[in-house]
């Protein structure tokens, strides 16, 4: 017989003899591998456990049980665990993350031959997590896997001191007693918020140094992308460059903030450049250099109060001029801003205090954009500055 006609002898006597493909016999031919997937997760905050159990089996040649996991809708497995006792029934799976997971486990020989079960768990969804029940830190909550877009994260009163970077989720930061008794305090030489995505409410921003650089925007806040900040207090923040209280680019948006007594070189309050959003209904007071710029931008200025600034109140660059900047209140309005603009005192309460709500008799009153979009709550027309439109007070 040739060297040809036995190799493909011995070829298919070994596919009869062999259990293919997984050629070790257990001791009970009828067992089937089978999968269970458990836990008691009501509510994910941190990390729980997935309990991943399997029958008992026995096979000749044992080497190791491997277990795998992957997201729902991935197609990579990745190795969660090796066991190489063969009376193990069982593996107790950390998760940190609100995502369903599939699992696979295999009982392989010293062959590499193994048979696997496939099983799939539903873990239910954490939509918010609250501080400092959940998560000392803002930030921590913010970085945790199992916050994702349109996810909420609930602050109590307190003083949180760091920076707080709010970048790539769309999640929304929201205190629960206001800007009155919740505040960010500034780490040293680092800005308050940094921002890209997501909402930012009802916080005292403080203390913000913009960081490092001579010309560094931004002290207290860094808005860009789509974020949005609203009915937060910007207060005694400083910029080595522009925007001591924020600066302002992309598609940002401002609603109902009240930014006072911060510096910035040269402008202290608010600097807007290569924007496309919206600033309404902000009031922008006392800031120890100019109030708002805006530079190479097409913003939605509206309904905005600007007043008590050291040099300039509004500063509209020429390449600026296709912004809408209507029904503010700034001094030295002139026959190109007309629309709506106004110069006279505004008439706080007592800004002294840090009260900034109109006076009855403020020209304020009931002068900001006539749109229904910006009614105030109580249903009349806007009043200019932070206590007016649908977000104020």
């Amino acid at each position: 017989m040739s060297i040809r006609k036995q190799f493909i002898s011995i070829f298919i006597l070994f596919l009869y003899t062999c259990e293919w493909p997984f050629n070790t016999t257990p001791t009970d031919k009828d067992e089937i591998f089978t999968l269970t997937l458990t836990h008691d997760i009501v509510r994910l905050v941190d990390t729980a456990f997935v309990r991943v159990s399997w029958p008992g089996i026995s096979i000749e040649e044992f080497s190791e049980f491997t277990v795998e996991r992957m997201m729902v809708g991935d197609t990579t497995w990745t190795l969660r665990a090796s066991l190489t006792n063969q009376l193990f029934t069982f593996y107790d799976d950390v998760v940190n993350d609100d995502e369903d997971f599939r699992y696979r486990v295999s009982i392989k020989d010293i062959q590499g031959n193994m048979k696997w079960a496939e099983g799939e768990t539903i873990i239910p969804k954490t939509t918010s997590l609250f501080i400092p029940e959940d998560y000392d830190a803002i930030q921590n909550a913010f970085v945790s896997p199992v916050i994702d877009d349109g996810d909420s994260i609930i602050v109590a009163p307190g003083v949180y001191k760091g920076t707080l970077s709010i970048m790539g989720k769309q999640v929304l930061v929201q205190s629960i007693g206001g800007y009155e008794v919740t505040v960010i305090m500034a780490s040293e030489n680092k800005r308050c918020v940094n921002i890209n995505n997501g909402i930012l409410v009802g916080f005292r921003l403080e203390g913000g140094t913009g960081g490092e650089g001579a010309n560094t925007p931004g002290g207290g806040v860094y808005a860009s992308g789509n974020a949005v900040l609203r009915n937060n207090f910007i207060v005694g923040n400083v910029a080595p460059g522009e925007g001591g209280g924020v600066f302002i680019t992309g598609n940002a948006n401002l609603y109902n903030n009240i930014i006072v007594s911060n510096v910035g070189n040269p402008t202290g309050g608010i600097f807007i450049d290569n924007a496309t959003g919206n600033i309404i209904n902000n009031t922008v007071v006392g800031d120890f250099t100019g109030g708002v710029a805006i530079r190479n931008s097409t913003v939605d200025f509206l309904n905005n109060i600007i007043f008590q600034q050291e040099a300039f109140d509004l500063l509209v660059f020429n390449d600026a001029l296709q912004s809408e900047v209507a029904y503010c209140r700034f001094k030295e309005v002139g026959p190109a801003n007309t629309l709506g603009n106004i110069s006279a005192n505004p008439l706080f309460i007592d800004s002294n205090t840090e009260d900034f709500q109109l006076h009855p008799d403020s020209p304020c009153v009931d002068a900001g954009h006539p749109g229904d979009e910006f009614t105030d709550r109580d249903g009349s027309r806007n009043d200019m500055g932070v206590f007016g439109g649908p977000y104020g007070g």
